[in-house]
Order: structure tokens, then sequence, then C-alpha cells
């Protein structure tokens, strides 16, 4: 993934297949596009990948216990840092703060408060691991919702060596009441930078 965000597409194709149709025996489908554009670039991490990944150290079906929510036991941060920021607008990206708009929405829960374990499937009880992630400010152990744009504080527009950090904490999170489960654990977030 590149470190610059010029215009962000996603193009997702779905196809149907199609029994004959009409006297013809022709088959047909449908094809569903999806895409946005930002009116921001940025270098994000020095222009080193804005890709990453962030290892938490296990914890066991105790430290899980069966309160619903963050688990403060091997939490660990992460920080992204951000220069040369521009947006559409001139005036734009020197008074308003960069906006994180977070995305894979079939690994967000329906309230926005962590990601599901992708592992296994946590709706079906036999299996579920009942444990997922959540991302917090530093020193703060509220979820930040990921179903809507995080502001980051920063306004990201100075130039090397001069970058603007944002540290982030991420949390193992209860999803449930039930018993944590033996198992790995995993999940994915997309995220675009805009000043919208």
């Amino acid at each position: 993934m590149s470190d610059k965000f010029f215009v962000v597409t996603a193009l997702s194709v779905t196809l149907f297949s199609g029994y004959a149709l009409a006297d013809n025996n022709s088959a047909g489908g449908a094809i569903n596009f999806s895409g946005a554009i930002t009116d921001t670039t940025c270098t994000i991490n020095g222009g080193k990948s804005a890709d990453f990944t962030v290892v938490l150290n296990p914890i066991s079906v105790s430290d899980a216990g069966t309160t619903v929510g963050p688990i403060t036991k091997n939490k660990k941060s992460f920080s992204l840092t951000f220069s040369g920021c521009t947006g559409a607008s001139t005036t734009t990206n020197n008074k308003t703060p960069l906006k994180m708009y977070f995305s894979s929405a079939q690994n967000i829960s329906t309230d926005g408060k962590y990601l599901i374990n992708t592992t296994v499937n946590e709706n079906d009880p036999a299996v579920a691991l009942n444990v997922g992630f959540s991302l917090a400010k530093p020193g703060a152990a509220t979820p930040i919702l990921l179903n809507q744009p995080f502001d980051t504080g920063v306004l990201g527009n100075k130039t090397a060596p001069d970058a603007e950090t944002i540290t982030l904490d991420v949390y193992y999170y209860k999803t449930n009441a039930l018993a944590a489960r033996v198992g790995s654990l995993s999940s994915n977030l997309t995220y675009t930078i805009s000043y919208l």
C-alpha cells in the first residue's frame, strides 16, 4: 500500500451465477462497485510502509475474565507519524486536524467498539473465543469507535523531520460474558486519512 494517499478506491466485484434467462439461454449476474475519493495527501511513517502488524503478548483465559470491555493485561502501543499532508483546500489543512476513517466493516463490531476475531466464527458459540481487539488513546481504555471518524488531533502539515506522531493502544477486548476459549486471535483494519 502506498504511503501517499491521493485517491483511495476500492473495487468490490461480486458475481452471482445465473440460470437461463428468457428463451435464449443467456446467463447473467450482477457486478457491484464501491469506492472513495480523498482530499488529502500525506507521508506516513517517514515514507516507509503505512501497513504494519501489531502483535500482542498472549493472555490467559482467567486474564480475559467475563466482563465485557477492554482487557488491560498485555495491551500494546503503536505510533503513526504524519508529515507533508495537504488537503484540497489550502486553508483546511492549516486549521483542521486529520481524521482517520476505518473500514473493513466485516471485522468491526456493530457498536464500533472492537474488532471481531477473524480466526473463528465468533457467531458460533461452540467455537467462539469471545475476545477481539480494541483501540484507545494512550492512558484511556475507553475504545475508539471504529464506525465513525477518529480525530487524530494533529495537522500533519509539517515537513520531515518535524513529523507529528499519534500513538494508540491496542487492547484485547472481551466481547461477551461467556468464558474465553483457548486459541489464536487475529483481525485487520483498513484506514484512510482525510481533513474532511
